[in-house]
């Protein structure tokens, strides 16, 4: 059995997935030692917080071990735990020995009313344990807490109780509510009235195994409750209890509580190892892996991998998740697409998801000439899209690309990729008729030359080239990545762009814009050609166009996109109905004026963090990009630029990934890092991010010297 998905609170681990318990018992593997996380009275090495959740089976007979007096209706059940991870996943806490389950809290959010007190158990929770989850609720509300007897003593419920502290901690809760049984108050309810064995427990001259170990926690007493729940071994009796979120518990960590890394163990751990042996041994050596990360899940801008840890993710699937990993109005888009059809495929049928995306398209890109859309697959297969229809439209062969572009790994895109060793070497012969022509990159302008004078250089390079190299009548078109990507987040310059730009008008040339990585709000704008206010002839988009989800789309001048004969164009999977669906929620998220509004201020921080980076260690030659595609860039020395090692560059990335943020490399001498956050992420977990990043560099930058 996979572990189940989880969300780390503090120094505990709360069960985010029940679904996955079926009948089978959890595995010791998926498991993260208590005692080195919480001050027990004892220390039991079997101890466990779970990272999967137990069989149901395994739940009942805690409550039934717990309660044993307690209404059979009354008593919390597998059914309601699995509906409260649904309504709150991260207020709910399993603890295992060996494989059997000895403790157990679950939790909702509610509004709570301290002026009526007097409530039942199920006015307390607000309609029962099933319907009361307020997500803005101001307080932490325990609905269950279970420890077996034979494991009362040793700490677990104070453990428990902290974990449910560094929740409310981290969402800002006014603190924990509960209502409690007072246990022992039955065996002498017929010489004593509830009120004053309830002064009693309060005033310390009675002790009841319950209460008295929840004062001790530090709850406060609220109100003696009546008719709080049908169990003789309290008369029905129940105290409602407040724990402030001012007050501090043994075990809780306000520092771990509002941070979003978590390490438990080392990375990989010894399930993303397992796995990652299973990876090597099923698929090719060739296929490339930027981190030992091993995911189990992914939600908004935070990864958790099988082991247990939770990692910010700078590195956004390489620029695909500009909304997050698993946004719900894009899940909720994919569910509700794939349940009326999945893909009966646009060159047989035609279907409104296709249609609208393509309307959408054809809107929100820049140019106000009339525009088409094509869907494909992949970034690569709208480049080849664009190149064919460009082909086909001006009955030219050649195409110019420009040194550091990087397009695909298709035959044809590949044939127009730069960075030789990494990517082609060894799949050669490549397609014929691509002219690559330099594109100056200001950070290496030549000595003696001013930034101004090596762009106009460059230039004067571009116009010689249609004179020396290639004619322009036998140009189809000029594609370029207004950012480069994997070149390392070079800017074209303003002027070179422009000039790319009169060219093709001047000599009937089809300019291409590839935006697969910079396009979609990543640099702050829906595209990266908004800020030259330059409009190309085609755009290619793809990466965070589709959410994750495989899709691509070429929208352009709709006498080029209608130049190809009649299934000259197309594919079986292209424009996917599922994929459709999460492009067009992704699209009509990413172009809210809010959402590219925070994109820029997330940008705003990645500079000033960076820009204090390279103030500091010298290791950091330049710090570069648009918006919030950042990078930085790694070098032997200032003075002369010399990159820096591929290797010493790996060093940096592992060290970060160790330090709890997922990062990858880039550059043509595979030197640079590079930041691709979801553009939604919370400014603080950007800025804990870059803080770990920053570390991993600081380490560097002193081995350095």
């Amino acid at each position: 059995m996979s572990p189940s998905k989880v969300a780390f609170s503090g120094n505990f681990w709360a069960l985010s997935d029940f679904q996955a318990a079926a009948a089978s018992p959890c595995q010791p593997d998926f498991r993260t030692n208590l005692a080195s996380a919480h001050n027990l009275v004892e220390k039991p090495d079997s101890l466990y917080v779970v990272l999967q959740a137990p069989s149901r089976r395994s739940r009942d007979p805690l409550q039934r071990i717990c309660f044993p007096t307690l209404d059979d209706a009354q008593r919390f059940k597998a059914a309601h735990y699995l509906k409260h991870v649904e309504l709150f996943e991260d207020g709910q806490f399993v603890v295992l020995d060996g494989d059997r389950v000895v403790g157990a809290t679950s939790t909702i959010r509610v509004q709570f009313d301290f002026e009526h007190v007097d409530h039942t158990f199920a006015d307390i929770i607000q309609g029962g344990w099933l319907t009361s989850h307020q997500p803005a609720g101001g307080w932490l509300y325990g609905a269950d807490m279970s420890v077996a007897p034979d494991y009362r003593g040793r700490g677990l419920g104070t453990a428990l109780y902290a974990a449910r502290q560094e929740t409310v901690w981290r969402l800002g809760l006014q603190g924990q509510v509960i209502a409690g049984m007072i246990r022992d108050y039955g065996a002498v309810k017929d010489r004593l009235p509830a009120q004053e064995y309830y002064r009693g427990v309060v005033e310390g001259r009675i002790r009841d195994s319950t209460l008295s170990m929840q004062l001790g926690v530090g709850f406060e007493p609220k109100a003696l409750l009546a008719n709080y729940l049908n169990d003789p071994s309290s008369d029905n009796y129940g105290v409602l209890l407040v724990l402030d979120a001012a007050k501090d518990l043994p075990g809780a960590s306000r520092k771990l509580a509002m941070s979003y890394i978590r390490l438990q163990t080392d990375v990989p751990g010894p399930l993303a190892r397992e796995m990652l042996a299973r990876r090597a041994a099923a698929a090719p050596a060739g296929l490339g892996r930027a981190t030992d990360v091993v995911v189990e899940r992914a939600d908004g801008g935070l990864v958790f991998d099988v082991d247990g840890n939770t990692f910010i993710d700078l590195a956004g699937g390489i620029g695909m998740l500009a909304v997050g990993h698993s946004p719900a109005p894009i899940v909720k888009a994919i569910h509700q697409q794939a349940a009326k059809y999945i893909h009966p495929c646009a060159l047989v049928t035609t279907y409104e998801p296709y249609v609208r995306l393509a309307e959408l398209l054809n809107e929100v890109t820049p140019g106000t000439f009339s525009k088409k859309t094509i869907l494909a697959n992949s970034g690569a297969e709208a480049v080849e899209n664009a190149v064919k229809l460009s082909r086909k439209y001006t009955g030219r062969p050649s195409i110019i690309c420009f040194e550091g572009g990087y397009h695909g790994r298709t035959l044809l895109t590949l044939s127009l990729t730069s960075k030789y060793g990494l990517f082609k070497s060894g799949f050669g012969p490549f397609a014929p008729e691509i002219v690559r022509l330099p594109l100056p990159s200001v950070y290496r302008t030549p000595r003696g030359l001013t930034e101004d004078e090596y762009v106009g250089f460059g230039i004067r390079q571009l116009e010689t080239a249609l004179v020396t190299q290639v004619d322009p009548t036998a140009v189809a078109a000029m594609i370029i990545e207004p950012v480069q990507g994997e070149a390392g987040f070079v800017p074209v310059p303003s002027r070179f762009l422009r000039r790319i730009r009169e060219l093709c008008t001047e000599h009937g040339i089809v300019m291409i814009a590839d935006e697969v990585q910079c396009g979609m709000g990543r640099t702050g704008r829906l595209f990266a050609v908004e800020h030259y206010n330059v409009v190309p002839d085609l755009i290619v988009m793809a990466k965070s166009l589709g959410a994750g989800m495989p899709i691509a789309a070429v929208t352009g001048r709709a006498e080029i996109m209608d130049s190809a004969h009649l299934g000259g164009i197309g594919g079986t999977y292209g424009g996917s109905p599922v994929a459709c669906a999460a492009a067009i929620e992704a699209v009509t998220i990413i172009r809210q004026p809010a959402f590219l509004a925070h994109a820029r201020r997330l940008g705003d921080v990645m500079r000033e963090v960076m820009d204090g980076w390279k103030a500091r260690w010298p290791i950091v030659g330049d710090v570069r990009g648009l918006g919030p595609m950042m990078l930085a860039e790694f070098v032997l020395d200032r003075e002369s630029r010399a990159p820096a090692t591929p290797e010493s560059t790996l060093k940096i990335v592992r060290a970060a990934v160790s330090n709890g943020v997922v990062v990858m490399r880039a550059g043509l001498y595979s030197n640079c890092i590079r930041l691709l956050p979801p553009l939604n992420m919370p400014e603080d977990m950007l800025r804990e991010g870059l803080a770990a990043l920053g570390s991993a560099i600081e380490t560097a930058a002193r081995a350095s010297g």
